[in-house]
């Protein structure tokens, strides 16, 4: 198992303008405009979502205290990790370093009511090296401020990281 210590988190953000190298996030980005109008929609229905995004999609609700809890989580999250995440908080879910960094995201997301595009790379929960990218689209319950974040994957960005191993003189201490 890796340790989230010795891998070096990437969460660089990409220019919005670049979401249609990415076909699923470009069709939620565009269902979410749609239902907008401009402006961070009060909800979006799964079932005017692209059927092929649903599976890399997660909900997630701003808790007010500086974490967010997922809300909802598609399949692949789940099949990923073995089990329901529904009710996982941010610092549940990473190590320190990454909940900071996904939860200035979703803050940001929030505060300016924008979409964000970002290429993330990370050490999962179980130890795994990850890299995806993602977008948040924020969502204002009730016409009120954004509390809520629709986060998307581009299932064919999302992949393991390939982990160089130290050479055998320094994994035996030489």
């Amino acid at each position: 198992m890796l340790r989230p210590e010795s891998f070096e988190s990437v969460n660089d953000a990409l220019d919005m303008g670049s979401i249609e190298r990415f076909p699923v996030l470009s069709g939620v980005f565009e269902t979410w405009r749609r239902l907008g109008d401009g402006a961070a929609p009060t909800g979006v229905d799964a079932l005017d979502l692209p059927p092929r995004a649903l599976p890399y999609l997660m909900l997630v609700d701003l808790d007010g205290t500086k974490d967010a809890v997922i809300r909802l989580a598609g399949t692949a999250a789940c099949d990923l990790y073995g089990r329901e995440l529904k009710g996982t908080s941010v610092h549940d879910f990473f190590g320190a370093r990454d909940a900071k960094l996904v939860l200035d995201g979703l803050l940001t997301v929030a505060e300016t009511e924008a979409p964000m595009l970002t290429h993330r790379s990370y050490v999962s929960i179980n130890g795994k090296p990850w890299s995806y990218v993602r977008l948040l689209l924020p969502i204002r319950p009730e016409g009120g401020r954004v509390t809520r974040i629709l986060k998307a994957l581009e299932p064919s960005k999302f992949s393991a990281v390939p982990v160089r191993s130290a050479p055998a003189n320094r994994r035996a201490g030489l």
